[in-house]
């Protein structure tokens, strides 16, 4: 949704990245950030956008700790 966004991404978007990383690290153990780039970029995200996407799930695949905003610190992607 944040590719029709003529300010960027919503942080409440930023958020429940942030918990779905945290909360279904077998999810994203495999996804390739490279990839993930490409495919963003490619569904019209701006780089800005994608490069915040891109760095936390290289941080979550490295074994830092992402602290999404409390109202949606159990939140998970279907």
């Amino acid at each position: 949704m944040a590719a029709g966004y003529s300010t960027g991404l919503k942080w409440n978007e930023e958020a429940k990245l942030k918990a779905d990383l945290m909360n279904t690290p077998n999810r994203w153990r495999h996804v390739s950030v490279q990839a993930a780039s490409k495919r963003l970029l490619s569904l019209g995200m701006s780089p800005e956008d994608t490069r915040t996407l891109t760095e936390y799930i290289s941080r979550a695949q490295s074994g830092k700790r992402l602290v999404p905003h409390k109202s949606y610190r159990d939140f998970k992607f279907n």
